[in-house]
Formats: structure tokens, sequence, C-alpha cells
């Protein structure tokens, strides 16, 4: 139940509701659906989200991604879908170039790419993701409108080709930060999904900082809302690294309360089970071990 502005943890989380989201997962091996397969066995939840990320050393990496094969492999079984996550400018390219047509090419290709595979309603686009942070070249933070306009040309190119495809905004969840994520948004008619990643770090005051922080998920469901959006998470888990509040099985218990309370209008949720890039938190497979408690939660609450 609610306690302030926060969930009362010392509640059932079943009272939640009695449904939930989608589950999703990023494991390390984007072109091997074995690990994915490994964790929905682990989970027993046979349909699952997959979060994968293109490489990204040139525009030809996006136009045909590596894992291609693995997407088509995953996305055969209808209640599988794969979240892809797809960088917004490389190289010399800006926001300028990009929504005035520099890249058609590659967008063209890649949506071309992932319709011969078959399912694009299947797949969902993360495009230019995390566009808050200041640590990808897409950040918007010094030109949100131009972040906006590139972000739309590029959905409006790709639906032109796979009408299924959907395209995901995602932010960065931040305690103090002064940037306002919502002037960078590209408008209704480009974005089906409002997205926000969410780490259990850099919060020094816990939950609280991510549900009143300068960008934080209380401001992502209200927004999505408003917009007639749904809303998701594709990035979240506890955190060793430096910041991180560690083995935090109340944080798997909060996320799960949250996810829970949004209903219907939470598409899918997606848990970082790898080390590589991220906070050091898996919770199923060869790289766990880190977070047993928190790993203990996610799998008592998730897999019911």
């Amino acid at each position: 139940m609610w306690s302030g502005s926060t969930w009362n943890t010392s509640s059932d989380p079943r009272v939640a509701s009695s449904t939930g989201p989608a589950i999703g997962v990023h494991c390390e091996g984007d072109n091997d659906v074995s690990l994915y397969a490994a964790f929905s066995a682990w989970l027993g939840k046979p349909d699952l989200y997959r979060l994968t990320f293109t490489a990204r050393d040139s525009w030809s990496d996006v136009a045909t991604p590596y894992f291609l094969s693995a997407t088509q492999t995953w996305i055969a079984q209808p209640g599988r879908y794969e979240v892809m996550s797809v960088p917004l400018l490389l190289g010399s390219d800006t926001f300028a170039s990009i929504a005035g047509g520099a890249q058609d090419a590659t967008w063209q290709a890649l949506a071309n790419n992932i319709k011969s595979i078959g399912n694009p309603a299947q797949v969902i686009i993360r495009l230019g993701w995390e566009h808050n942070g200041n640590w990808y070249a897409w950040n918007s933070r010094s030109d949100p409108n131009g972040y906006a306009a590139a972000f739309a040309h590029v959905a409006q190119v790709m639906k032109a080709i796979a009408p299924g495809l959907r395209f995901d905004w995602c932010t960065d969840f931040q305690a103090y930060d002064t940037f306002n994520w919502q002037t960078a948004y590209p408008g209704d008619a480009s974005v089906d999904i409002v997205s926000m990643d969410v780490y259990d770090e850099w919060n020094p005051n816990g939950w609280s900082d991510i549900t009143s922080g300068a960008a934080n998920i209380t401001q992502l469901r209200a927004f999505a809302a408003a917009h007639g959006k749904k809303e998701a998470y594709p990035e979240w888990s506890c955190s060793i690294d430096a910041g991180g509040h560690g083995d935090n099985p109340t944080f798997i218990t909060n996320m799960y309360n949250w996810l829970m309370a949004g209903g219907s209008n939470v598409l899918y949720h997606s848990y970082w089970n790898t080390n590589l890039g991220g906070p050091n938190a898996a919770i199923q497979g060869p790289l766990s071990g880190n977070v047993p408690l928190a790993a203990a939660q996610y799998k008592a609450l998730f897999s019911r």
C-alpha cells in the first residue's frame, strides 16, 4: 500500500495486483538465446522480453545487427519479444543530419532486416536510450529539440517499411540532475513506450530518491499516462558498484510493488542479468552470486 510517496514494503507485495507486466532480461550473449532461455527456465516464465544492443563501431553495425539470427529464433514464438537498443548518433553525424535524412539508408536497411526475419510487431526499437545522461554521443542535454527531431525522423522512416515496429523512448533515473528530460520528448506520433532505466545506485536516500529525485519513476508514470503511452523499465537491478546499495532485497520488493501497482499500463521490465558494463548484480547463471538475497527475493516474487 502507499505510505506517503513510497510503497510500504512490510505488506505482502502480492496485494498490489493479481497480474503484472511482462518480464524481460538482458544477458551478455545477444547472439545466443541459450542464456535467455536458461533465465526463462529458472524463473518458470516461458514468455520473456529480450533486451539487446547493436554494435556501435559503424552504421553498418546498426543496419545489420550481428545477432539478427538469434532475434529470429527468439521471436519465432508468439509470446517472446525483443527490445533492440539502437544508437541515434555515430561518428560525425549530428541530430540535424539525422533529421535531414543523412542516414536514411541505415534506418531503411535495419527496418528491412527486421521485417525479413518475420514478426516485426514483436520487436521494439529502444532508440537513443538514456538520452538525459552525458555518457552517450546522442545525449539530449544541449539540444533536446534536435534530439527529438532526429528520433521522430528515424521512427517515421522505419515504420514506413515495418509498420509493426514500436519505439521506446528511454530516459535514465537521476537523483539530483537538473536537466528536464521531458523537454526531449519526440512526440506522441513517434513514441509508443515511455521508459526509464533504474539502478539501485547513486541514490543515497535509497528508494525515496528513485520515487522523488530529479528524474524519477513517479514522473515517468505520470508522463506516460498523460500522453496515453505504456511505461517500461528496460534496465533495472541491484548494484554492488561504487554508489550502490549492494545485495538489497528491499529494492527488489520495492520495484515489484511499483511495477505491479502500474497494472496493465506497464508493458515490460527487464533485469540487467550480467556483470559486463553493468552493476555486477546478476541474479541467475554463471555470473550470479554477488547478490544472493536479492536473487532469492526476485525469484520468489516474479515467478508467481
